[in-house]
């Protein structure tokens, strides 16, 4: 053993060389086996989406990273640390609740956490901080990042807005709709450039690993390419628009803006590492400053890698066989169809459909009502959505908007929150819709069990108290629409609030009825 504490590559066992390496893929093949379906879906989503891509590339950056200190690893030895696997065992419960309730991110998530944590525990700690970037950067393999979708469409729609106006160009805006004197423009999904956030953080973190040692230099270039693309993708879209303005939408109004577009961003990121270069730290200099702070190994004796090595496999199937027992409940029942909730309320009566020619974009529900009560002040429409049997892609909780279906002819104009009093108060979201010159004020709701409640995370995670506990996962969502009188919003606003006061009641026992579907 030398002055550092290190065992040679004389040792024998899982504990060095090549036995350590068979142990960590063993493991982490074994793992991937449990956690087959959630492996599947992740390479899918690879497949299928561009934006999510480069997740190909992680696993592979990874190793290579790995392969890059194979010189500084050489002959270090494992001590194995088991209580880490407590961590896993909170990301296997973890994977569990996502599990029951089919939110693919956090089985996804869970599964990287549990790979991790096992390897964390197998390596020891100092060996396993050696490695923690390789490690942590597996997290990326993860599709994660539609969440910040529709912010980044409001600030590439703010700031397109503004520079388009500073620059002496008429422009009004309705939502994510742009009215230029030579055409119109739509802020989409593809606007919103995640894609290139994804894109200039992942090279980022690589090359701010790559290129610094300090680690206030490392955080300033991430947060940089975080930031840079941001921006970049705000004029992106401004010279886009401008463009097809003083052409005449003739450039720039098709498929070549998104041509435009990736080759702006390939600029912008050129200069980004081109100017981060200035600052790069050479290896030589970065393993002076570390000579003599590190430690290459251990000694003493500690719990047999082999052991650990099981008990890690142990701890990650904890969530795939609670999962398996909590999965073999009986198919629901089949239910009739949903009553409609008589009003007994004096100046509200059932009506007609209206015309509006607007439903909730709310596809896959079991059962489904939509009725039409008219008050003393106008109508309100109810739109019932309740789901029994829920699986992947046809859950209660879904990431698409619920505002819009495919060629509808109504925009949304404005998004906010407002106060709903139902049993206690929820801030639900509203939409006010357009089309021609009729608009409408929507509001959405869920119902899990007896509790209301407008975040979909919470929604989930009421999903998930009701599957452990009863047994069964249902829910339900309700739209509340009426038209706007003049843009009045505060008058319609209060005419779905009384609505709600006095029909809340009648609604509950509706969804609450279990009257079995008729026999044929």
């Amino acid at each position: 053993m030398d002055k550092t504490g290190t065992l040679g590559p004389s040792a024998a066992g899982l504990t060095s060389g090549r036995g350590l390496v068979a142990a960590v893929l063993a493991y982490c093949l074994l793992a991937g086996l449990l956690f087959h379906d959630t492996v599947v879906e992740m390479v899918s989503t690879w497949l299928r989406s561009d934006t999510y891509a480069h997740g190909f590339l992680i696993l592979p950056i990874s190793l290579w990273l790995v392969w890059r200190q194979r010189d500084k690893l050489a002959g270090a030895v494992a001590r194995p640390r088991p209580w880490v696997l407590v961590l896993s065992t909170g990301g296997s419960l973890a994977w569990l609740l996502a599990f029951l309730v089919d939110v693919n991110v956090v089985q996804q998530l869970a599964f990287v956490g549990i790979l991790i944590t096992g390897i964390w525990a197998l390596l020891g700690h100092a060996l396993a901080w050696r490695l923690a970037f390789p490690l942590g950067f597996l997290v990326l393999a993860v599709p994660m990042g539609e969440g910040l979708v529709p912010p980044l469409m409001e600030l590439t729609a703010d700031t397109t807005e503004y520079l388009v106006r500073a620059s002496g160009v008429p422009v009004y805006r309705e939502g994510m709709y742009l009215f230029l004197p030579t055409g119109t423009w739509s802020v989409v999904e593809a606007c919103s450039g995640v894609r290139y956030l994804i894109a200039s953080y992942t090279l980022g973190l690589v090359y701010a690993y790559l290129t610094y040692h300090s680690l206030w230099r490392r955080c300033a270039f991430v947060v940089a390419s975080v930031l840079v693309p941001i921006v970049a993708n705000g004029l992106r879209a401004y010279g886009i628009v401008m463009l097809g303005h003083v052409s005449n939408m003739k450039l720039a109004a098709g498929v070549d803006h998104l041509i435009y577009g990736w080759v702006f961003f390939g600029v912008v990121m050129l200069l980004l590492f081109w100017v981060g270069s200035f600052w790069q730290q050479p290896e030589t200099a970065a393993r002076e400053g570390r000579a003599g702070t590190s430690s290459a190994g251990w000694q003493g004796t500690g719990p047999a890698p082999a052991m650990v090595l099981l008990v890690a496999l142990a701890v990650s199937a904890l969530g795939p066989a609670l999962a398996l027992g909590l999965s073999r409940g009986g198919e629901p029942p089949v239910l009739g169809p949903l009553q409609s909730p008589e009003s007994a309320v004096p100046g509200w009566q059932q009506t007609p459909d209206p015309g509006w020619g607007w439903a909730p974009n709310q596809p896959g529900a079991d059962r489904e009502l939509v009725r039409y009560y008219e008050g003393d002040d106008g109508v309100v429409g109810l739109y019932l959505h309740q789901y029994l049997r829920q699986q992947q892609d046809v859950e209660l909780v879904q990431s698409v908007s619920p505002w819009l279906r495919d060629g509808d002819a109504w925009r949304v104009t404005q998004q906010r929150r407002a106060a709903l009093q139902l049993v206690d108060a929820v801030r639900v979201p509203e939409a006010l819709l357009l089309s021609g010159r009729q608009q409408l004020l929507v509001w959405a709701v869920y119902r899990v069990g007896g509790d209301y409640t407008a975040n979909p995370y919470l929604a989930k995670l009421l999903e998930a108290r009701q599957q452990i506990l009863e047994g069964r996962r249902e829910g339900t969502r309700l739209f509340l629409a009426t038209p706007v009188p003049d843009g009045a919003t505060d008058l319609a606003r209060q005419r779905l609030q009384v609505f709600v006061d006095q029909h809340s009641a009648a609604i509950e026992q509706v969804l609450d009825r279990r009257d079995p579907a008729p026999a044929h």
